[in-house]
């Protein structure tokens, strides 16, 4: 995931130090553990999937995205929306929180900055900001944890198992047949993968199961 910023010390990768990846791995005893990373630019605006700015700078992304709602106007491009749009910039307003998702959808096509999310500065330490990124910018965190490693990744909100398979490796995908899936937040109420299925806290899942924040994922899949 890139990140646009004008927050210097946040440049470059920061590593997503998730407690509950850490607790899956000292609950399998995993050699290897593999967090998530964000990286953090002051580049290529329009490629990011969200900007992290510091309070005070959010009036000066509106009025850029003012001037270029105001010359398309003049070129007579979809009048009606771009109108919309000048008059919820000029209220200081950003364009995501003021469309509805079908109308963002068409925003996109004049890469509006304030049409992405934005995430302001309030401090706090760098778990809870690059958790609270993650999450306004529409991502939740899903894991695999073995002997061998215990890993995390993140996916949009609203992605099918097959979706999560494709993320690990392609041929998890294309092979799929079906996972077993549990959320780390009932970790601590079985003992063993057999007791977790006996109890229902491990269930198997087709292509349609949509993952939830924290699912844990186990996929079974032929080549």
């Amino acid at each position: 995931m890139k990140i646009f910023t004008d927050i210097e010390g946040f440049l470059g990768k920061k590593v997503y130090r998730d407690k509950r990846l850490i607790k899956l791995k000292e609950r399998f005893n995993s050699k290897k553990i593999t967090f998530v990373s964000i990286e953090f630019t002051k580049e290529n605006i329009a490629n990011c999937e969200g900007l992290f700015l510091r309070k005070d700078s959010l009036l000066d992304y509106i009025i850029t995205d003012l001037d270029k709602a105001e010359a398309l106007l003049e070129k007579g491009q979809k009048q009606e929306l771009l109108e919309r749009v000048v008059k919820i910039l000029e209220e200081e307003k950003t364009l995501l929180s003021s469309f509805k998702e079908e109308e963002i959808a068409e925003l996109k096509n004049f890469s509006f900055i304030t049409a992405k999310p934005i995430v302001l500065s309030e401090g706090g330490d760098s778990e809870d900001i690059l958790e609270r990124i993650i999450d306004e910018c529409g991502y939740i965190s899903f894991f695999a944890a073995g002997e061998k490693e215990a890993r995390a990744w993140l996916i949009k909100k609203g992605s099918t198992i097959v979706d999560a398979a494709g993320k690990i490796h392609t041929d998890l995908a294309k092979g799929f047949i079906r996972a077993e899936v549990y959320n780390v937040d009932g970790l601590d109420e079985y003992k063993n993968p057999h007791d977790a299925r006996a109890r229902g806290i491990m269930k198997v899942v087709d292509r349609q199961y949509i993952i939830n924040n924290g699912d844990v994922i186990d996929i079974k899949f032929k080549v």
